[in-house]
């Protein structure tokens, strides 16, 4: 354990990491000492207290660096994912990476088995890309032993998700013949995502067709989701309809088809202006025992708003919450879906249903853009409606914060209604 912990740290302080970084490992070390000596978590309620002090640290960086090292000796902290994302997506956000280098450096020292494992490792790398690292997600991969296909598809994922796509591309074709690693499916499919993210949809093609031949892999349906993802991107609708087809519904393979397919189906319906024959796919969908997801619904909204069909949107958009799903009942829209149902019926001047959909907004605590807010009010003042437009000004009042609350104020003053000027 404590070799691993210290290959990490060398690994670091020789190329990945800067110099700020590992002054920030010293000061949470010094810090975790004195807090280990004062306040291990000892019981299951000390260790609810802690969680909870973390999370109320958020604004702190320093202090919730802290009282993470603290925590770091106890099993069951060590095990908990959630507070691990949330305390580097935390620490990130303030642009403290040198606190996030330190306290996931100092958790492989803390880990109760002999050494790190490959589990754990990949979970470093991951968080290291959650946090903009990705020299970090590399140095991390570097120990895992033996090399593991697992840890290079983390490693691929973290150049993805930082749009480093040539560094994926590179890895992939680098790194499984200097450690001995067979990419299985899962590592090709990452390749494929970068390659069409990269607008290489020619090369991302070539590899799906020789991954059983050259590798032993048979391509998946995420596989196939992924050349048809870079079709649709480029507009190439014929390919996109034969290469479903081929892969799908004939030929050999026959794939069978997941949410993702579908979605991309409708995607490329909307995007030929048939945005009604992509809401009929969602009844197929559950014909055919594969229950749609938000992104099935708003791809299908998103269209119909954009063909002017926004009383169809709005109808949609009320079936989301009765949908049958495995684990439930019902598709709930966020934050995205209500802006562009505001969006579109303020544009088409339904002003109504707007009002409402901007009332639902604020009710889930989402501030919608300013701008068509200020639509709504216009309309609503058009339509002889200055009551409701005050009570959205007198609304928006409240929810607005920080920035944002000076921009409402200047959007607000363009109206008879804005609050009087407090005497001195």
């Amino acid at each position: 354990m404590a070799a691993a912990a210290a290959a990490v740290r060398r690994s670091l302080a020789t190329g990945a990491a800067p110099v700020f970084l590992l002054r920030g490992q010293l000061l949470v070390r010094l810090l975790s000492t004195q807090t280990q000596s004062q306040s291990l978590p000892r019981t299951p309620a000390d260790l609810a207290h802690l969680k909870s002090s973390i999370r109320n640290a958020a604004h702190s960086p320093d202090t919730l660096a802290e009282l993470f090292v603290s925590g770091l000796s106890h099993p069951a902290f060590l095990a908990d994912r959630p507070l691990f994302a949330y305390s580097v997506h935390r620490l990130a956000s303030a642009d403290r990476r040198d606190l996030v280098a330190s306290i996931l450096s100092t958790s492989l020292t803390s880990l109760p088995a002999p050494h790190p494992s490959e589990g754990f490792l990949t979970r470093l790398i991951s968080l290291y890309s959650a946090a903009g690292m990705p020299d970090h997600s590399l140095s991390t991969f570097r120990i895992v032993t033996p090399p593991s296909d697992r840890a290079l598809s983390a490693l691929l994922s973290a150049y993805h998700a930082n749009r480093l796509y040539d560094r994926a591309i590179h890895a992939f074709r680098t790194l499984p013949a200097e450690l001995g690693i067979k990419p299985s499916v899962v590592s090709h499919n990452v390749l494929l995502k970068s390659l069409v993210a990269a607008g290489d949809v020619a090369s991302a093609r070539a590899l799906f067709d020789e991954m059983p031949a050259k590798a032993g892999v048979e391509p998946d349906i995420v596989s196939c989701n992924e050349i048809l993802k870079g079709y649709l991107n480029k507009d190439d609708h014929a390919t996109f309809d034969q290469f479903l087809k081929d892969n799908t519904t004939g030929g050999s393979k026959r794939l069978k088809p997941n949410v993702g397919t579908y979605n991309l189906r409708m995607a490329a319906l909307c995007s030929k202006g048939r945005s009604f024959e992509a809401a009929e796919l969602l009844d197929a969908m559950e014909a055919k025992g594969v229950p749609p997801n938000r992104g099935s619904f708003d791809t299908v909204i998103h269209g119909l708003c954009k063909e002017g069909e926004v009383g169809a949107a709005v109808a949609l958009f009320k079936t989301m919450p009765d949908v049958p799903r495995p684990n439930g009942k019902g598709v709930f829209p966020n934050s995205e879906t209500y802006i562009m149902l505001l969006d579109a019926l303020v544009n088409k001047g339904v002003f109504g249903p707007a009002l409402e959909v901007f009332k639902q907004c604020l009710e889930k605590r989402w501030v919608p853009p300013l701008q068509a807010v200020e639509g709504l009010m216009k309309g609503l003042l058009k339509s002889r409606k200055a009551k409701h437009a005050k009570e959205v000004a007198m609304a928006m009042r409240k929810a607005v914060k920080g920035d944002a609350k000076e921009e409402w104020q200047k959007v607000e003053a363009e109206f008879s209604f804005q609050p009087a000027a407090k005497k001195e």
